[in-house]
């Protein structure tokens, strides 16, 4: 039976969880992203985060679970306790903190380059992102804008360059945001745009986030597939991404 918890409006449905895992007092709201919340549970057997899923454009949460579970033989990925369906997933509260880029250190930016390669060499067998449908969803949910089409329009045009053979598994959301670190070591949050992928997008994340080094660039080069479309890739999406990113907020302010 589902229990059911307000707070500021925000309503809190949990499954019917095992004794373990059951709240010892009243859940505590713990944060929002664009679609999703998170709760804090105060358990038995310690502090855990309940992520209830909401609606948000292009996300795919069957996807983000199936992914999870097949990664938590890595450290650098929240632990899951509990899928419950459409509904949301149980997690052990990672400690940690949203990490500002002027406090890396040298060894920090290491560790985030090596777990990004390692994320791409992981073969989840998971399907790949149809980037003109998920551009068009965008579009739509903007309220198909004819001043949108253009941008639309070079946006899908771009995606369909990326031969499919160069696709690897990729977040497509690294930013401050969705990382937390804790005594040097990594945690990567919020899977629920992470598929098969160009990871290219993720490589000008993390140079948009720590703005990378000619070697760090070098470092994440090597790792990855070449783009003969580009003469040169980190301009190019770069600029891809922040088109990207205006389709995305039209969206989500409509």
């Amino acid at each position: 039976m589902r229990q059911t918890h307000s707070n500021s409006k925000r309503v809190l449905q949990l499954p019917d969880l095992p004794a373990d895992y059951r709240p010892l007092k009243e859940p505590k709201f713990f944060a929002e992203g664009t679609g999703n919340s998170h709760w804090l549970i105060t358990s038995p057997v310690g502090k855990l985060v309940w992520r209830q899923f909401g609606q948000a454009p292009g996300v795919d949460h069957q996807r983000e679970t199936k992914l999870l579970t097949c990664l938590q033989n890595k450290a650098w990925v929240p632990r899951l306790l509990l899928v419950a369906g459409d509904l949301g997933v149980l997690m052990r509260l990672a400690e940690g903190e949203h990490p500002k880029t002027t406090q890396l250190s040298n060894t920090a930016r290491q560790r985030l380059i090596n777990l990004t390669i390692e994320l791409w060499q992981n073969p989840c067998p998971i399907a790949p992102q149809n980037y003109p449908q998920l551009l068009n969803s965008y579009w739509q949910l903007a309220g198909s804008k004819t001043a949108n089409r253009p941008l639309l329009e070079q946006l899908v045009y771009e995606s369909l360059r990326w031969p499919t053979s160069c696709y690897r598994l990729t977040h497509h959301d690294l930013h401050a945001g969705n990382l937390l670190l804790n005594n040097e070591r990594w945690i990567l949050l919020d899977w629920e745009y992470a598929a098969l992928g160009n990871p290219w997008l993720d490589a000008v994340s993390l140079d948009r986030f720590m703005n990378l080094t000619a070697d760090e660039k070098v470092q994440l080069e090597a790792a990855l597939p070449p783009l003969a479309v580009y003469t040169n890739p980190w301009q190019s999406l770069g600029r891809w991404l922040t088109d990207l990113d205006s389709l995305w907020k039209s969206a989500i302010d409509a």
